[in-house]
């Protein structure tokens, strides 16, 4: 936040303050009445019906209104939903049998032909979803009773539990009433959705979990940060969840009418490299690179600490990490030796000459611009100059797609099963159909991906990317930079957060709010 904008912000909160904005609120500010929660979100989400939207406000949305066949658990295992439990008979085959009492909103009993309903309709030709390519590898849905359904597979694909949490709408359901108002089988019913300003919520006491706890939920979606931190001020919004500017996170820890939540997160923050590239398809070179790279400073000074640098791109805790892998601390004077080693030698020593120019592709957003411009600063002091060429979001993403790039960085906002290494690093997800756009090729990484997928035994599966992770982290197709921390900021009478590494709403339906 810039000197204006913090001067602004103080100027506003101290007028707030003087005409009582910032005592407690009766009224939690939701659409419902007392004890509501209402929960601020920097953008909306584009579609509510689970098998069309992929943002990741849709899925904080599904958080608290979906159910599917699993749900995530805070340590990244998969829990029985609607699915009471499930058996794999053979590495081809899953068998989930029911919970008999699960009901959609309407009242309605789920059955196993909601659940094969709803999948042939997503993968039927004509129907639009990006969702679509994460069950190529299912031969059939099937529902042999009510309470029986079986996926079926063409080859065995233990990452498929990755796509079942929230996927569940009733036998009929039409996406263009859905992509508004879904009728789904969580613990809250959306009752209204207005683009780029609000979800109204209604508690739903038959959901098969247990009724929740606050009956009336809103977000309301607020894209500036000076107003959402307003908005909490007041009291009109009581719950926040990494949608607080790092640099403001102090304030609101020193007041007494608030409480701040930190964890340690899995949104996993990276460079990446065209391998293509005749410079950075040197390892070496690409070594040298993380060796001048100063992680812990960019997590100090850009994250204000709220940040764990990381080797692998799964989170401390994560059952698929692996531990004691090669890693690239700062160096600058051993990441000089390795590019004169790897052929770039300084032209004028200490002098303007670089070794070589990169340009680091990013967007026009104003923390990845403030990244980069920390990175141009730390690799100048190496002697390569590195280039900072911003592009709106969709520019920049359809360059990375066409591979029209030297390097860049991006988020992934946290990853469940690590069969994601078959989307990046697969030699069959090469850009622009997959998105492995750094080019990335490996034998026994892709042989050791696909042993990973094809047993559910978890232990086998560590095995294989315990090795795919050394392999990578030595071949640094990507430099890991840092997972970032997770921030809750809510009102003194909100209680019952359960924080999820990759920033969930799940608790939602265990939350309350005091009058």
């Amino acid at each position: 936040m810039n000197l204006t904008k913090r001067i602004v912000v103080l100027i506003s909160i101290a007028l707030l303050a003087a005409c009582g904005g910032g005592e407690k609120k009766k009224n939690g500010g939701g659409s419902g009445g007392a004890n509501g929660l209402v929960i601020a979100f920097d953008g909306s989400p584009t579609n509510l019906d689970p098998r069309v939207g992929t943002d990741s406000y849709a899925g904080r949305v599904w958080d608290i209104a979906a159910s599917g066949l699993v749900r995530i658990t805070p340590s990244g295992e998969f829990a029985g939903d609607v699915a009471e439990k499930w058996e794999t008979p053979d590495d081809r085959t899953i068998i989930f049998h029911l919970k008999p009492n699960a009901k959609f909103q309407d009242g309605h009993p789920v059955t196993a032909k909601d659940f094969k309903f709803t999948f042939d309709s997503m993968m039927a030709e004509g129907f639009a979803s990006a969702k679509k390519s994460g069950y190529a590898s299912v031969s059939s849905f099937e529902a042999p009773d009510d309470h029986t359904f079986i996926v079926r597979l063409k080859e065995p694909n233990a990452g498929i539990f990755d796509n079942f949490p929230y996927m569940l709408v009733p036998q009929g359901a039409d996406p263009n009433v859905f992509a508004k108002t879904p009728i789904l089988a969580g613990a809250y019913r959306v009752t209204a959705f207005k683009s780029d300003d609000r979800v109204d919520f209604q508690a739903f006491d038959g959901w098969v979990n247990g009724a929740p706890k606050t009956k009336d939920v809103a977000i309301r979606i607020i894209p500036d940060a000076t107003t959402r931190i307003l908005e909490l001020r007041r009291g009109t919004v009581n719950f926040t969840m990494n949608s607080i500017p790092y640099d403001s996170v102090e304030q609101f820890k020193k007041d007494p009418n608030f409480t701040v939540v930190a964890s340690h997160g899995a949104a996993y923050q990276y460079i990446a490299f065209n391998l293509r590239d005749p410079i950075l398809k040197n390892k070496e070179v690409r070594q040298a690179l993380a060796h001048a790279i100063d992680r812990d400073r960019i997590v100090r000074d850009l994250l204000h600490g709220y940040g764990l640098v990381t080797d692998s791109m799964f989170a401390q805790g994560h059952w698929a990490r692996a531990e004691n892998l090669p890693a690239y601390d700062f160096n600058p004077q051993k990441a000089m030796q390795m590019l004169d080693a790897a052929g770039y030698k300084d032209p004028d020593g200490a002098g303007p000459k670089p070794r070589f120019k990169i340009v680091y592709r990013t967007s026009t957003d104003a923390e990845s611009n403030q990244q980069a411009e920390m990175i141009q600063q730390m690799l100048k002091q190496v002697g390569v100059d590195l280039e900072i060429r911003s592009s709106e979001f969709t520019t920049f993403m359809d360059d990375l797609k066409n591979g029209r790039f030297q390097l860049y960085s991006l988020r992934r906002n946290g990853i469940s099963d690590p069969d994601f290494y078959y989307t990046i690093f697969h030699s069959k997800s090469l850009a622009p159909n997959g998105q492995n756009r750094g080019y990335y090729i490996n034998p026994r990484v892709d042989q050791l991906i696909e042993q990973g997928r094809a047993t559910f035994d978890k232990t086998k599966r560590k095995a294989a990317y315990d090795e795919v992770q050394k392999i990578l982290a030595d071949e640094l197709p990507y430099i890991s930079l840092y997972h970032r921390d997770n921030i809750a900021v809510m009102r003194k009478n909100v209680h019952g957060l359960v924080m999820y590494p990759s920033g969930f709403l799940l608790s939602v339906p265990e939350m309350t709010v005091d009058k």
